[in-house]
């Protein structure tokens, strides 16, 4: 990391800095007592105010400038549509579409109970008045089917309306067995019925579950997967003064359902997602990261110190250091911003990582001055002289390589940019101050110097980039050439949810929901001035290539009602008048006469299905427990239904727009009246390219349109424009930095070419090894700049500093401490790759692969091109 060339190196400005520094470390040395334990107090002092300052923000809208234009439409949008933002989506499946719908309704009005955890919730055709109107929604054919299906079922209907249990349910069986007998025909299927029973029975006497779908009897149509579904749009008050404001309310959720007994078990599953489940699951995953990457990290790069410097007291003092210098940076971030994001959350892993940097170097020099007899006071006044100017051009150049995402649109890596570039000059103030200082508390042994443990290494090892020069240059040279074609096949992952931890509930339904469902949840939206303007520019939306289906208020009038009300009174009329119960519910002897009877009434039966079921009845008739589960398994939703079905056959008028309940008029009509138009994609829209399709075509008609995929594709547009931004600035600070610093232009392209070399091969390797640039990972080129340019400075330095030792710099202690560095901070990368938060994983796969292969360009093309430069300078 060292800052120059031997021009600079002699200047008097530098003999004033080197004298500068030195007597800084010196003091602090001399000083030890009182710098320590002013560190410790301010320490302490600065962790408290941490942890009541510093928080996370889970939003990942918050991650792009909310000036763009995108962000101000969407932030339209939720002016007018409040009930918009923050939502939770409560997928509901059962075994049966009866199922269902009765624990969509049962949540729905637990959830209406606590208006102080909810303040609203939307239940989708749920509302009594789509119960009341649902048959005006059906096909006039669906309805003619209905009509004819109920009426071959009324008699069954009307006789189970009676007497809805078990009792009355075999009565009716053996009605119709006694009727079929004397040849009449049944009103109904008899073998569908005797085979519905024996699998409730059979079902029973194993312990399982089984369900019938009255709903299915009654329409005689076989449900879709979308009927096995319900959905609860719920938005719940969000307590944002905790580190997790969504956790109140989905634990409250899932109190209920469990309250409500909606299990598995039961034919009922209840999952979770919507923003307030995906943000919540994000933060759990990134935090649960956190937690496993830093102290992973921060046990790795002690292992690596431990094996480099051959000192545990150094390496408790360098430890130390870093921790200091973490819960200093930590203050920093609560005081200039207050929140970490889902990627500068990462800034702790970031800063142990690289701060071991400037401790590593610190004491490799101290130790090889005390090895060789020199007084500790003045050989730690002489490794600040020696190394300080290195490692302040190394903690300039690495938080270049952050800074420069500061200007950019991409709020999530310009707050982890000014975090983590001012964590650089932080650590490196604590290794100037507090690791001096740790020095004179501990002691070691003076054993020998870093510089000898390379002497088991051979010459010709050593030797090796200099005695095959032109070879790595060519091979450089080719290896460069063959990565362009890898580097054009890069891409960039828009989709937010591929940062997710990809097993979280919340993550799963909704893809699942987004690839499966009639009516996926992404969807763009498009605002009217009014009623008759969506009507019109929703037919042209329609028209738009790779649209399904658009939907405003207007569509949810009825078409054609006169002839369905004409229908629906015919059915109305042959199915009679609601029947009450009046019968007292059985009990276990009358059921089992009725169990006995039917069976008696099935011996002279020669059919398949009429031989198991009296098999089965004989065998249920041994069992009286089994009673109660087979009438549970067979009626438990029979009456509700007959109650909704004679709900929509009741005499009423024609439904215009003032009919429509409040709570879907308010989902689609504005605060300000205007329209809501709704558009879906026909394609699937987890798919990168159609969503763009989607987008881009949509955009042609409705410039102003916003939702879900809009603002994937612009927040992931203005993502590559920030790291286009970055990556340019990135090369371009270093550059200018090195120039002013080093003062010899060819020192600054031989520091450049490995790296520039490592940044291609890096992107070469996200396409190998199928790592996609997101979000998260974006950052890694701009800070591999960063981070790789200090290993050249350091070489270069070495290689400048000491003409007698060119050909056996790779055995020097300065290329020990290059290696050492690389190590830890490929150690602390890696451990994010351990986090379950994709995001967080991909930005530490891909931070390793290019921390290792900036190492290997480092040590090998780097002293090839030095030695071809030192003969052509005539050194």
């Amino acid at each position: 990391m060292s800052c120059s060339g031997d021009r600079i190196m002699n200047t008097r400005d530098d003999h004033r800095a080197g004298r500068l520094l030195a007597n800084w470390v010196a003091g602090a040395h001399a000083r030890a007592g009182w710098v320590l334990a002013l560190t410790l107090i301010a320490t302490i002092g600065i962790l408290i105010f941490v942890s009541e300052n510093l928080g996370i923000n889970t939003d990942t809208a918050d991650m792009i400038d909310e000036a763009l234009p995108f962000r101000q439409a969407v932030k339209d949008y939720d002016r007018a549509f409040p009930h918009a933002g923050d939502n939770l989506l409560v997928v509901i499946d059962g075994a049966t579409p009866d199922l269902a719908e009765d624990a969509a309704s049962a949540l729905a009005d637990r959830f209406a109970q606590d208006p102080t955890m909810f303040k609203s919730v939307y239940q989708p055709g749920g509302d009594a008045f789509f119960s009341r109107n649902g048959l005006l929604y059906l096909d006039i054919d669906e309805l003619n089917d209905l009509a004819d299906n109920l009426a071959k079922v009324q008699p069954l209907i009307a006789s189970l309306a009676d007497d809805p249990s078990l009792r009355g349910l075999l009565g009716l069986l053996q009605t119709a067995v006694t009727e079929s007998e004397a040849g009449e025909t049944a009103s109904f299927d008899l073998a569908a019925a005797f085979d519905r029973l024996s699998a409730a029975i059979e079902a029973a006497m194993k312990g399982k579950p089984y369900y019938l779908s009255w709903r299915e009897v009654m329409t005689g149509e076989s449900p879709s997967a979308d009927d096995h579904r319900a959905f609860l749009f719920v938005q719940p008050n969000l307590d944002y003064t905790s580190l997790q404001p969504q956790k109140q309310a989905l634990d409250a959720v899932r109190a209920m359902v469990a309250e409500l007994g909606l299990t598995p078990d039961r034919g009922v599953q209840v999952r979770l997602t919507g923003s307030v489940a995906l943000n919540y699951d994000q933060l759990d995953s990134a935090r649960h990261g956190a937690k496993i990457a830093g102290p992973v990290s921060f046990i790795l790069v002690g292992l690596v110190l431990l094996i480099g410097l051959r000192s545990v007291r150094l390496v408790v003092a360098a430890l130390v250091t870093l921790l200091v210098g973490l819960v200093w940076a930590a203050g920093f971030a609560a005081l200039a911003i207050g929140s970490l994001n889902l990627i500068s959350i990462a800034f702790a892993v970031l800063f142990i990582s690289l701060g071991a940097d400037f401790s590593i170097h610190m004491c490799l020099r101290y130790r090889e001055l005390v090895a060789g007899d020199t007084d500790r006071s003045k050989a730690v006044a002489a490794a600040g002289r020696q190394v300080g100017g290195a490692l302040f051009l190394c903690a300039v150049t690495t938080a270049a390589g952050f800074y420069v995402f500061i200007p950019t649109d991409y709020v999530g890596v310009s707050e982890l940019g000014l975090i983590a570039g001012t964590s650089m000059f932080i650590s490196l103030a604590a290794n100037f101050t507090v690791l001096p200082a740790m020095l004179r508390l501990v002691s070691f042994g003076r054993g020998g110097s870093p510089a000898s443990e390379t002497a088991g290494t051979t010459e010709y090892e050593t030797d090796f980039p200099l005695r095959y020069r032109c070879v790595i240059r060519v091979g450089a040279a080719l290896v460069m050439l063959a990565s362009i074609p890898l580097v054009l096949d890069a891409r960039f992952d828009f989709s937010p949810l591929n940062l997710h931890d990809p097993t979280a509930e919340s993550v799963t339904t909704l893809q699942e929901l987004l690839s499966q469902s009639e009516h996926p949840p992404w969807t763009l939206n498009v605002l009217a001035a009014d009623r008759d303007e969506a009507a019109a520019l929703a037919t042209r939306l329609g028209e738009v290539d790779g649209v399904r289906q658009t939907i405003t208020l207007t569509d949810y009038l009825p078409t054609d009602q006169d002839v369905k009300l004409e229908l629906i009174e015919e059915m109305a009329f042959f199915m009679g008048p609601a029947p009450g119960q009046t019968t007292t519910p059985p009990d276990d002897r009358q059921r089992l006469v009725a169990i006995q009877s039917l069976s008696q009434a099935l011996g002279q039966a020669t059919g398949v299905s009429a031989q198991r079921l009296k098999a089965n009845l004989d065998r249920l008739a041994e069992q009286p427990d089994r009673f109660p589960v087979v009438e549970h398994s067979m009626l438990d939703g029979f009456v509700e239904r007959l109650r909704r079905l004679y709900m929509a056959l009741e005499p009423f008028e024609p439904i215009t727009l003032d009919d429509l309940p409040r709570s879907l008029v308010e989902r689609e009509v504005a605060i300000d009246g205007r329209v809501r138009i709704r558009v879906f994609a026909r394609e699937d829209l987890t798919d990168n390219e159609a969503l763009r399709r989607f987008v881009e075509n949509l955009r042609v008609e409705a410039p102003t349109a916003v939702g879900n995929p809009i603002e994937i594709l612009e927040s992931g547009d203005a993502v590559v424009g920030a790291f286009q931004q970055a990556l340019l600035s990135a090369v371009n600070v270093i550059v200018v930095l090195l120039f002013v610093l080093m003062r010899r232009f060819a020192d600054v392209a031989y520091v450049m070419a490995p790296l520039l070399l490592a940044a291609l091969l890096t992107i070469a390797a996200s396409v190998i090894f199928v790592i996609p640039f997101n979000f998260a990972n974006v950052i890694v080129l701009p800070l591999l700049l960063g981070v790789g340019v200090d290993s050249a400075i350091h070489l270069i330095y070495r290689y400048r500093k000491d003409p007698g030792q060119r050909r056996h710099m790779l055995r020097s202690s300065t290329a020990r401490g290059v290696v050492l560095s690389a190590l830890t901070t490929i150690c602390g990368f890696g451990s994010l790759a351990l986090s379950t938060h994709r995001g967080t994983a991909t930005m530490g796969e891909l931070l390793t692969i290019g921390v290792s292969l900036t190492l290997v360009c480092t040590l090998l093309v780097l002293p090839a091109l030095l030695h071809q430069g030192t003969t052509a300078a005539g050194n």
